[in-house]
């Protein structure tokens, strides 16, 4: 009687660390992704910017902007790279990647921008920021369905005691 119940756990032992190494090889993927991504925006190059999105792609910007679709992606990166964000530069780190499925995933990442000019021209403080992105692996390559950037704000103060 032990014996078949012993079985479904042996596999499951075996399998894991199967499964595992499949993950941490995605994993590698999509930091590399984000990293080809940062060289991007380095390069002020919308429609390299634009490429990382699938056409039917969307995007919010910090500043509440939505764009639907690379076209739309494009020109807003355009308008960004030359107005408030000409010669920034872009770093991040991915925080978790969660896999809903082995071809999809949901991809945070902590980024800054540095380098950027407030109205009258003097240096503007990093932009921290977070960002979430819709990753899906399609032909060999990780995408995005859709991302989100936003900065955090600070939580209301407490109602005083009565």
């Amino acid at each position: 009687m032990k014996k078949p119940f012993l079985l479904p756990i042996l596999l499951l032992l075996l399998t894991l660390p199967i499964a595992r190494a499949a993950e941490n090889s995605e994993d590698a993927a999509i930091h590399k992704r984000h990293d080809e991504w940062s060289a991007a925006w380095n390069k002020h190059d919308p429609k390299l910017m634009a490429a990382f999105f699938f056409p039917d792609g969307d995007l919010i910007n910090p500043f509440g902007k939505h764009c639907n679709g690379t076209a739309e992606i494009e020109k807003l990166f355009a308008d960004e790279q030359s107005g408030p964000m000409a010669g920034t530069t872009y770093s991040g780190t991915i925080e978790h990647i969660r896999y809903l499925d082995k071809h999809i995933a949901i991809v945070d990442v902590a980024g800054e921008i540095t380098g950027m000019k407030g109205p009258d021209g003097s240096a503007a403080p990093p932009f921290k920021h977070h960002v979430t992105w819709i990753a899906e692996k399609k032909d060999g390559k990780w995408m995005a369905d859709g991302a989100r950037a936003f900065a955090y704000v600070p939580a209301p103060a407490p109602a005083p005691a009565k």
